[in-house]
């Protein structure tokens, strides 16, 4: 009975040549032209699975039927009806599973006049068991893959189906599994639609807040060090977010020591700055802060600048220079693009790491000096120690201590906070007015996605403010930007990817705690709900404040 799965033309040549009454036969082809017209429209997953199988038993005359899905490589009954349209309860345990493993393993149809007394089934537990009489069971393909079956059944009758009928039931799942895969897709993108709408609604919602408090940045930002409570003053580093919170906190632990720091960032997060505060608000205050960028000048070169030289030690050098590592002797040293640094000089920098001495270029003598180290890079290190660019060892000593810059697509709640900064900065290089921004110019800032980071929406602000006259409007972004591409829908995905509509909506509720101090009746007027459904919320995520 079983046989590998014909092209339509040979199926219905096969279904004309055997000796079923052929008018009956062209009564079931209409009909299932019917009925694939009512599959093709409906895009309603669960409809759609009822539709199939209440067609499937009206067309075969059966018992009972069942829509086996794969689910994650095992098959699962989504639905079983009766030929009365009843729901079959606990169906799992009413259909041969072997049948099942058997059809959609070899991708082809089955049928049998009487299962238990089919040899070829003898060895199915469940056929014995429940003692199955008639089955006609034909695989779901989509894609080329086995996605699923229909299994129809009679348990009182034998010989129930029949080879046409097999033939017409192959013809009938490869339609319906066209159907399936549309409407999942289509209820795919539905989901998508509705959640990006929902996210939509929710980033909007976050910039008009954040526009409305653009007028007491200035205040926000004289009591930030005050607000959030850290040890050291960070004023010069803009940032309330979360992430930024994260970083400040790191510091005040980094800060009070004097051992070597890593700072992780992309370009433009603003590495020097922190090792600046860190400098600044450390023991090492009084003395030199230092500074050196590893990717702007030659192996040759560098070593010259960290260790200096004596006079004579190569042409052009007529007198002795004092290098970096003198210069900032009980000071901090800070090494940007650490990463970019050669294997050759990364050796002498580890000696000096271990020893605390060096030797200028051309000398003879080693020097003594206590620096702190802190580097910096945007380079994935350890890929580099794979590679064999970089010395574990020297790795190891610089990564004492850690701290990792978020890029300010990670933290785009502090741009309103970023764009005031700038302004207030600029306006005394202009006309000397601070200017005013509009929402929709505050829109297209937050929704771009500045790879450039701090540096590129500070230069972009200064572009605005150098070129136009007034209050910065959507227009002005728009026309001096032109790489912008402010899009809610690109700032959303950039924003909330990886997380839940939950995990969204706890964070909304924990950030609009914090700015009203813990009031829930204040939380819940930003938020726009009634106090009751804040209660629920804080109860429902585990809030307690």
């Amino acid at each position: 009975m079983n046989r590998k799965r014909k092209g339509l033309a040979d199926a219905l040549r096969e279904l004309f040549t055997h000796k079923k009454e052929k008018g009956l036969l062209e009564e079931h082809l209409i009909k299932l032209m019917e009925i694939n017209k009512a599959l093709a429209s409906e895009l309603n997953l669960k409809r759609l699975l009822t539709l199939i199988l209440d067609s499937v038993i009206g067309l075969m005359g059966a018992e009972r039927g069942f829509l086996i899905l794969d689910k994650d490589g095992k098959p699962h009954v989504e639905v079983a009806r009766n030929i009365d349209h009843e729901e079959v309860r606990r169906a799992a345990v009413k259909v041969s599973s072997g049948v099942i493993d058997k059809v959609m393993k070899e991708g082809r149809s089955l049928l049998t006049d009487s299962a238990m007394d089919d040899k070829s089934l003898a060895g199915f537990t469940s056929v014995a068991d429940m003692k199955l009489r008639s089955i006609l069971c034909t695989p779901l393909r989509a894609r080329e893959a086995i996605v699923g079956c229909v299994y129809i059944d009679n348990r009182f009758q034998k010989a129930t189906f029949c080879e046409e009928d097999r033939v017409l039931l192959d013809l009938f799942s490869d339609q319906a599994a066209i159907a399936l895969e549309n409407a999942r897709l289509y209820e795919e993108n539905e989901r998508k639609r509705v959640r990006l709408a929902e996210l939509n609604k929710t980033l909007e919602e976050r910039v008009e807040n954040q526009a409305d408090e653009i007028q007491v940045i200035r205040r926000v930002l004289a009591s930030q060090k005050e607000s959030l409570r850290f040890k050291y003053d960070y004023s010069r580093i803009v940032g309330q977010s979360r992430a930024m919170r994260e970083v400040f906190r790191l510091m005040d632990i980094v800060t009070d020591s004097e051992y070597p720091t890593l700072i992780y960032g992309d370009s433009g997060t603003g590495k020097e700055l922190v090792a600046q505060a860190i400098h600044f608000n450390g023991p090492r205050r009084e003395m030199n802060f230092v500074s050196e960028n590893c990717a702007a000048i030659s192996e040759s070169l560098l070593e010259s600048e960290l260790f200096g030289y004596e006079k004579g030690a190569f042409t052009g050098a007529d007198s002795r220079k004092i290098g970096l590592f003198e210069t900032a002797d009980s000071g901090t040293l800070f090494l940007d693009e650490i990463g970019e640094m050669d294997l050759n000089m990364q050796k002498k920098l580890l000696r000096v790491l271990q020893e605390g001495e060096f030797r200028r270029v051309g000398g003879r003598d080693a020097l003594s000096v206590n620096v702190r180290i802190i580097s910096a890079t945007n380079a994935d290190l350890p890929k580099l120690i794979r590679e064999g660019k970089f010395r574990e060892d020297l790795y190891y000593r610089l990564k004492v201590m850690t701290i990792r810059l978020p890029p300010l697509r990670e933290r785009r709640e502090d741009i309103p906070l970023l764009v005031d900064f700038f302004l207030e900065r600029y306006a005394g290089e202009t006309d000397g007015e601070k200017r005013e921004i509009g929402q929709e110019a505050l829109r297209r800032l937050m929704s771009y996605s500045w790879p450039g980071n701090v540096r590129e929406l500070e230069n972009e602000i200064l572009r605005v403010v150098t070129m136009t006259k007034g209050p910065v409007t959507g227009e002005a972004i728009g026309e001096l930007a032109t790489i912008l591409e402010p899009t809610v829908s690109g700032m959303a995905k950039d924003l909330y990817r990886g997380k839940t509509l939950a995990e969204i909506e706890k964070e909304a509720i924990e950030m609009a705690l914090e700015r009203a101090d813990g009031n829930k009746a204040r939380a819940a007027k930003e938020l726009c709900i009634p106090r009751r459904t804040l209660y629920n919320r804080l109860k429902k995520y585990g809030i307690e404040l």
